[in-house]
């Protein structure tokens, strides 16, 4: 039939570090970029999120 294989599929998997050091400097970095960000996104800007935030899920709530 014209939709079986008969040859095996071959998958690629990315290369991860076996190292613990580089890890925890990625998990440093990742962290030092939500730091970032909160401390240099405006009060008014995350006010506004959370009002948006609050609208959708007031809208759920009415949907339901």
């Amino acid at each position: 039939m014209p939709w079986r294989r008969e040859c095996a599929i071959r998958t690629q998997n990315y290369p991860s570090s076996k190292s613990a050091l580089l890890r925890i400097g990625g998990y440093i970095l990742i962290g030092l970029g939500i730091v970032l960000i909160l401390l240099c996104v405006p009060f008014w800007a995350w006010l506004a999120v959370l009002g948006a935030a609050l609208i959708l899920l007031g809208l759920l709530l009415i949907r339901h």
